[in-house]
């Protein structure tokens, strides 16, 4: 029965009057309940994901656009989704927010937390820069404990990494091996994961690059509490790996409990000094690097954008370079807790005149641009020689010799590879004429000069094929601007395991190479194991050194 009309509007006054008309709900409580429902549903779709995430950020385009907003915004997130929402949902979300311009690592560690996606807060372990206590692993001493990893899905698929891991597995099976993966990537490899005991950490779609060597270093301390890890972040970004400068902070938030644990209940903090980890070669007595891996801090100290080449051409001019350098190296130094030795000699004042000063300084230029990792390797002399090392150069001439003589089995494994064209006679030429470049010409000169250098030194110098492969020849060169890209064998990782000293690093997808490497390796009694390679790192001068970087035991 319909109640008459002036019971209807006398009702409609009273709520008027009363304030008792529903206000519609704060963005986090309808994003709340439109999460419970897709939980209580037990399924969503991509779009049902994207709905929730525009409730949640309540208005996109002014989220991005208006810090104000954001900020606000963003203070709301950690209450805008339901405690008992399905991780699945959860991290769903997180892939998507993570992409949204605006939301930084700090909000991530916010709400990423909130949550329970990851154990605890990177902001609650970031510590003072304290180097007391502090202590760098050497990188031909002692057995790697852990191992980590970045392979985003946007870098690498399914079989690439599982073909990887699961010879990285079998090469060490007792190793810890961490793995950072994107939430496409890791629920593809939980399987595998399960099967190799893998530890799989989520990181949620933040940008990372597939190499974790350069942006932090994995070090010992002691102090009176007892010792444990920290992880040393860079100050310095890198254009185009800017996102890297959190990798770090990302691995201490997301360790699980047990390795936390084992770990001391790891910190990170900020190194006072730029360093990169890819120029650095580190023995027990000294921290081995060309005057390239300097070069950003020189041009600090200078106040300069550029290297001064035309002042080379005076003595003031070189002395004033070299004395930036010192102050540079000093500053490494402190921060290694060992000396500064350079791989190569250096014009200083009385090593000869002004025109043999400068040719030095041109003929060091052929090193420019080129990780030391990937053209040099330090080795222990076994059997042991009390504390004799050995070098392993790069070597250009032997690069062309070993293209000379490549089979036509040598021929397809590299084309097939590395997805080359064109095929038979016509990619032999292109090779060929790759090495023979001025650029090659002047990186051969910088090897051999690095050779004679460190045999002077009193290491035992052996040299590694080097080739470089013109990015033209690739049959998928999208989204790749830079010209060439290096097959090295150098690029290697080195442990002692009681008193058996291992290598192990990249296969070439050159056998011939790979045997030849082998050898040189073996002579020196050291083992070589190399794995299938992750090739878009290669193809972006990523070998295994840069695409892995180690805890060892203490």
């Amino acid at each position: 029965m319909r109640a008459p009309r002036a019971v209807v509007l006398l009702a409609g006054l009273a709520l008027c009057v009363l304030g008792a008309a529903p206000a519609p709900p704060s963005p986090e409580v309808a994003a709340r309940a439109r999460s419970r429902e897709l939980a209580r549903r037990g399924s969503w779709s991509h779009e049902d994901v994207l709905g929730l995430l525009a409730l949640q950020l309540v208005d996109p385009e002014r989220f991005v656009a208006d810090a104000a907003f954001r900020r606000e915004v963003i203070a709301r997130l950690p209450r805008s989704l339901d405690p008992a929402a399905p991780a699945g949902l959860r991290d769903a979300l997180l892939l998507e927010l993570n992409q949204v311009r605006g939301f930084d690592f700090a909000a991530s560690d916010a709400v990423e937390r909130a949550w329970g996606a990851i154990p605890r807060r990177g902001a609650e372990r970031q510590t003072a820069y304290d180097p007391k206590g502090q202590r760098f692993d050497a990188d031909v001493e002692g057995r790697l404990a852990a191992s980590v990893y970045s392979l985003p899905s946007f870098f690498f698929d399914l079989p690439a990494a599982d073909a990887f891991l699961t010879a990285v597995r079998a090469a060490s099976p007792g190793r810890t091996l961490i793995v950072l993966a994107d939430s496409p990537l890791k629920e593809r490899l939980e399987p595998r994961a399960r099967a190799l005991g893998l530890r799989l950490l989520d990181t949620h779609g933040r940008a990372y690059s597939p190499w974790p060597r350069d942006p932090f270093t994995l070090v010992h301390t002691v102090h009176a509490q007892g010792g444990g890890v920290r992880v040393l972040v860079r100050p310095n970004l890198q254009t185009g790996r800017e996102e890297d400068a959190h990798l770090g902070p990302e691995l201490v938030r997301s360790l699980p409990e047990d390795l936390d644990r084992a770990w001391g209940k790891a910190t990170w903090t900020q190194a006072p000094v730029p360093f990169h980890n890819g120029q650095v070669l580190l023995t027990r007595d000294a921290a081995w690097l060309t005057l390239h891996a300097l070069e950003p801090r020189i041009l600090a100290i200078l106040g300069l954008d550029r290297v001064p080449v035309a002042s080379f051409a005076t003595p003031e001019g070189i002395d004033r370079y070299l004395a930036a350098a010192d102050q540079a190296a000093a500053e490494l130094a402190a921060l290694y807790g060992r000396p500064i030795r350079f791989v190569h000699p250096l014009p200083r004042a009385g090593s000869g005149d002004l025109a043999s000063r400068s040719a030095l300084l041109r003929r060091l230029g052929g090193g420019a641009g080129y990780d030391l990792d990937s053209i040099l390797t330090i080795l222990p002399v076994v059997p042991a020689g009390k504390g004799r090392l050995a070098a392993l150069v790069a070597d250009v001439a032997a690069g062309r010799d070993l293209l000379a003589q490549l089979s036509p089995g040598d021929w397809d494994a590299l084309r097939r590879g590395y997805g080359l064209e064109p095929a038979g006679a016509q990619l032999a030429t292109a090779l060929a004429a790759a090495q023979r470049t001025p650029a090659m010409d002047g990186l051969g000169s910088f090897l051999d000069l690095t050779a004679e250098h460190l045999r002077s030194q009193g290491y035992e110098v052996r040299r590694l094929p080097l080739l470089a492969v013109p990015v033209l020849l690739l049959h998928d060169r999208a989204g790749l601007t830079h010209s060439e890209f290096l097959i090295t064998w150098n690029n290697v990782v080195v442990e002692n395991r009681k008193q058996e000293i291992h290598a192990e690093g990249f296969a070439s997808l050159i056998p011939a190479g790979d045997r030849i490497a082998r050898d040189a390796f073996a002579a020196l009694g050291v083992r070589l194991d190399l794995f299938p390679p992750l090739v878009r790192s290669v193809i972006l001068n990523g070998g295994y050194r840069c695409a892995s970087n180690h805890l060892r035991a203490p």
